[in-house]
């Protein structure tokens, strides 16, 4: 080829080069302007998915409280609070016979933020006395401990985290983070070109990669809009996005979103992420409680959360941070002794590998059913929520340990059963059972299992009497014989009692107490099945009902849950008000999304009627059906009331104390006989229940209107208070206040005066 022949081919190529770079530079121009527009508004608006946290009860704590010193230890510990010899940090306390010394860790509460705060509890007699503050030693009239974590609702990418703000990182971490793995990172625009450099030098000559030269920025770029895989293509990608972004937002910013996207490891099929759900799942601590060990081992996890993973690699995780810890300390981020006293601590990490130790399936349904009714905002992934509900995990516990050891000692096998318990005050449900494998998610037999609630009906029955005060009193006769009913369309309808026998006649008050059938199916066909029906639904029965006479026995089926929402009006002098489980919802930074209010009471029932009522009820459990739970717990005066189905398919018994109505269910699932009664069943659940949470003693209110006054046995008659109650057909019941009718003898007879005394009295 001749020279100009030669020159004339480069002068070509060399036009070609000019041009396809300029088409190169053209095409990356307007790349960077589409990376520019959509990696803006994406890191601006969905940086991340972040999921539902559920959080228990919050426990209130003041003076005058009726709270045993070691339920307090019991639920110190489930908070994972640390016993020790002297409190210094937040999530430790001291127990000094029934003196504690607790130090409340931070907490964002539904209704606020609230700091860390040392206080001294005094308790005699277990109740609690004095909350003072320390170390000012002001009296308190109250705090509460923070909710323990009981579950989540994780989003469609399964990456769990608790968004935290900036400002709420401590300054150590977020030093001791750049220390290690970006110290350039308020110098660099987005990459560290020298550390790339670096990285390929020591990778070329090792001949596999020992050293990345990523900034955090391209770190973050990569976690949230990339793959892991590594090709110079993808390397180059990440650069160009993490330019935009060091361009477009704040160093902070960037930094802020990395300390929520950084990966912590895993939590079964979920993964942690982010600084705040970290200090929870490893610790048990929120972030501003870090320490300078807790935060050496975090920074030390982001270089390889499963191979420095202190549970399942202690020592390599503790060579990991006291190297973290030494390079603080080199480049004065601690001071000596601050050093030497971190070095020397032990890897103090959460026993359990699970944010939530114990989950809790059933409860969660109902929360859940509750959220299908509260508006949230339609891109609520983009700031999580928490979500604060009244779940008491002590009282869960409690009934989930009854119910599983009730269900072993009666060696019945597949026999299920569930149990709910509520303040009947405020409606809140403070414990949830669905089934005898309560940690597993199935059918929920709490919520879904509808059963006919036999005698348990005969307290809306009897109140319903007791609303008419001309006709019925707890002294009134009520027939206890045979009765054959015509049935339109069927066949005549004969109930029974359950012994078999029939008493001829007995007072309403006995009658409830020993649960006989015939005396409530005459009263219930007195008061007539739509009354009853029109009573259950005020009571927030919303299941189908008829109105037919065997309504008297109970053969409607409702659920453990409507069960114990009848029961709550039932319990309230206030009037009937819907359960619920959730209190409150917050945003991950504490914006507030839903608050619960209480709807308002509805009176369903007369004073006098629920007073009489409930002293019945007492009667059941010191007398009659459940007599055995009174045996057990004498100084509670429980009310209660126990059911029994047809062929014993169904055992029920419900338990009422100051604060709380308890209702549990037992049966098979395919609806065959139990062999048991609601006291030879149910009523050993509650039993074994209380005595891991003993019950609030019950001191009924009696309404001014309501005395105590004499009746004559056989006939229901007021006599005069002078008459012996010694007289076993004199009988004593609290009744509405009326005067005895003028010359009512002690026999239940008028005496008729003669001529001298209508004339000129007595």
């Amino acid at each position: 080829m001749s020279l100009l022949s030669r020159n004339s081919f480069f002068r070509h190529v060399g036009w070609l080069a000019v041009k396809l770079g300029l088409v190169a530079a053209a095409l990356l121009f307007f790349y960077w302007i589409y990376l520019d527009t959509t990696l803006t508004q994406r890191f601006s608006q969905s940086r991340y998915q972040a999921p539902a946290l559920v959080y228990g009860y919050a426990l209130p704590l003041h003076p005058g409280q009726k709270l045993p010193p070691e339920q307090l230890r019991r639920r110190l510990q489930l908070l994972g609070y640390r016993a020790v010899a002297d409190v210094r940090d937040s999530g430790q306390f001291q127990q000094t016979g029934d003196a504690f010394v607790l130090y409340r860790r931070p907490f964002d509460f539904a209704d606020g933020p609230q700091m860390a705060r040392k206080v001294a509890l005094h308790f005699n007699d277990e109740t609690l006395t004095k909350i003072i503050s320390l170390p000012d030693g002001r009296e308190l009239d109250s705090m509460r401990l923070e909710p323990p974590l009981i579950g989540r609702f994780s989003t469609h990418s399964r990456e769990d985290r608790l968004l935290v703000g900036f400002e709420l990182v401590p300054n150590l971490f977020v030093d001791t983070l750049l220390l290690v793995e970006d110290r350039n990172f308020y110098h660099h625009n987005g990459v560290a070109p020298l550390a790339i450099a670096r990285a390929l030098v020591a990778n070329i000559r090792a001949g596999h990669t020992v050293q990345g030269g990523s900034t955090l920025t391209q770190q973050l770029v990569k976690n949230l809009y990339l793959t892991r895989e590594q090709t110079l293509l993808r390397k180059a990608h990440e650069a160009m996005m993490a330019l935009v972004i060091d361009a477009r937002f704040s160093k902070n910013d960037i930094l802020e979103a990395y300390l929520n996207e950084v990966y912590f490891g895993q939590d079964r099929g979920n993964a942690i992420h982010g600084l705040g759900l970290a200090s929870v799942f490893y610790f048990g601590k929120q972030v501003q409680e870090l320490n300078a060990a807790d935060i050496a081992l975090l920074v030390g996890l982001v270089k390889g959360p499963s191979y420095y993973d202190p549970r399942r690699h202690p020592e390599r995780a503790k060579q990991r941070r006291d190297m973290i810890l030494q390079l603080m300390f080199e480049h004065d981020l601690l001071s000596k002794p601050d050093y030497l006293a971190a070095l020397r601590s032990d890897l103090e990490v959460k026993a359990s590998g699970h944010l939530v130790s114990s989950s809790q399936p059933d409860y969660l349904d109902r929360v859940q059913q509750e959220l299908a009714h509260i508006p949230l905002p339609a891109d609520w992934q983009k700031q999580g929520l928490r979500i604060f509900t009244g779940l008491d995990p002590l009282q869960q516990a409690a009934a989930e340990q009854a119910l599983q050891d009730t269900v072993r000692r009666l060696k019945k096998p597949d026999l299920q059963g569930a149990v709910v318990v509520a303040d009947y005050h405020d409606g809140s449900v403070r414990a949830l059972v669905g089934g005898t494998q309560n940690n597993a998610a199935g059918f929920n037999r709490a919520l879904l299992a509808l059963r006919p609630i036999g005698s348990l009906i005969k307290p809306v029955i009897y109140s319903l009497a007791l609303q008419q005060p001309d006709r019925y009193q707890l002294a009134t006769p009520l027939l206890d014989n045979p009765v054959i009913l015509d049935v339109q369309g069927d066949k005549a309808w004969q109930p029974n009692n359950y012994d078999g026998e029939f008493l001829g006649q007995l007072p309403l008050y006995q009658a409830f107490v020993t649960s006989r059938n015939i005396p409530a199916v005459n009263v219930g066909l007195d008061i007539g099945p739509e009354r009853i029906v029109e009573q259950l639904r005020a009571l927030g029965v919303e299941t189908p009902l008829h109105a037919y006479p065997s309504i008297s026995l109970g053969a409607s089926a409702l659920s453990p849950y409507a069960v114990a929402r009848l029961y709550a009006g039932l319990a309230n002098p206030q009037g009937f008000r819907p359960l619920h489980t959730i209190e409150a919802i917050t945003q991950h930074d504490g914006m507030s999304v839903y608050h619960h209010q209480p709807q308002p009471l509805q009176q369903v029932l007369s004073p006098e009627s629920q007073y009489l009522t409930e002293y019945t009820m007492q009667g059941v459990v010191r007398e009659g059906t459940g007599k055995r739970l009174g045996e057990a717990f004498p100084n509670a005066h429980l009310a209660g009331k126990s059911g029994t189905t047809n062929d014993l398919r169904d055992s029920w018994f419900v338990a009422i104390d100051a604060e709380q109505v308890m209702t549990v269910w037992m049966g098979y699932d395919d609806n065959r006989s139990t062999g048991l009664t609601g006291s030879s069943g149910a009523l050993k659940v509650l039993r074994q229940m209380l005595k891991q949470q003993p019950p609030q003693p019950l001191q009924l209110r009696r309404p001014e209107t309501i005395i105590d006054a004499n009746f004559r046995s056989d006939s229901g008659v007021r006599v005069p208070d002078s008459c012996s109650d010694a007289d076993p057909e004199v009988l004593r019941f609290p009744a509405i206040d009326k005067p005895v009718i003028e010359g009512m003898t002690c026999a239940g007879t008028v005496e008729e005066k003669s001529w001298w005394q209508r004339v000129f009295g007595n």
